[in-house]
């Protein structure tokens, strides 16, 4: 079919106002779908066009918050405002702001309000690609062995520690209670190497079995999670940390080299856990898979 100029220019046109119509392109990535988040909720996101809703629960039965979100994505960043709904027991409500990232399968809270717990949404059945490791080489680790099956709780000195035979490994004042749990967590794991960067007055502490990182679960320990492909080292407020999306998880202080050392060593094991006994200012930290 043969199209004249004076058709063709009518095309054109038409098109052209189709595009005024329908305004500014809308995000390349589309977000609806079921997501999961680092508050332990399950999301349920619509977007249409530039509109993005959602409804996100701690639990399908019986849970602590509900919340829904209304918002616009636009390059990239969502901003909108959430309200938790009756079907939870929360009474919160604020405002969002959230970087679209991993080509919109990832979310990350760069501004929240109101209290709201969640900093980190991935799509479900998303996987990241695992960063690169760094050959085993490149991390010479500083570390102290110990039996498990020797260590025990004893008071030395007025202060309660965890011994290995004569000499002692983890101090925890008086905390007593804080010294038998975290044994449990050394029997459990099977611990048997202490180790450090920085010493010696160490930046950062973590625990190894056999040259690994401790794997499973105990019951009752009190862990957060993290994303190894995800963490990064950071500057703020002058101080050097690793960061995990917008929180973050360890501080080094002045002492960029360690924080650079720490983060090579959560990414050569894969630490996806990080575990305390006593907080608000635990007296025992470990990280496991």
């Amino acid at each position: 079919m043969r199209i004249n100029r004076a058709d063709l220019g009518l095309i054109i046109g038409g098109a052209l106002a189709l595009l005024i119509t329908l305004g500014p392109a809308v995000a390349a990535e589309d977000l609806t779908g079921h997501w999961d988040a680092d508050d332990g909720g399950r999301y349920y996101l619509r977007q249409i066009g530039d509109r993005v809703v959602w409804y996100g629960e701690q639990s399908s039965t019986n849970p602590a918050w509900a919340n829904v979100f209304e918002g616009r994505v636009t390059d990239g960043v969502v901003r909108g405002k959430w309200v938790d709904v009756p079907k939870g027991r929360a009474g919160g409500h604020g405002r969002l702001r959230l970087d679209v990232r991993r080509r919109g399968n990832v979310l990350v809270a760069v501004d929240k309000t109101g209290g709201f717990g969640g900093s980190r949404w991935t799509r479900v059945g998303f996987t990241p690609p695992l960063a690169p490791r760094p050959p085993a080489h490149a991390v010479r680790e500083d570390c102290v062995g110990l039996d498990p099956l020797n260590a025990r709780v004893e008071q030395v000195g007025g202060r309660w520690k965890i011994v290995d035979g004569s000499h002692w490994v983890f101090d925890f004042g008086q905390r007593q209670h804080e010294a038998r749990r975290a044994l449990r967590v050394v029997r459990h794991y099977r611990v048997d190497q202490s180790c450090f960067v920085g010493r010696p007055d160490p930046s950062f502490r973590y625990l190894l079995s056999s040259g690994h990182a401790p794997r499973g679960a105990l019951n009752g320990e009190d862990c957060v999670g993290l994303d190894p492909r995800n963490v990064r080292v950071e500057q703020a407020g002058g101080r050097w940390k690793i960061v995990d999306g917008s929180h973050w998880l360890f501080d080094f202080g002045g002492k960029e080299r360690e924080a650079r050392k720490a983060l090579a060593i959560i990414r050569k094991h894969g630490f996806d856990h990080s575990c305390f006994v006593g907080r608000p200012k635990p007296s025992f930290q470990y990280l496991r898979r």
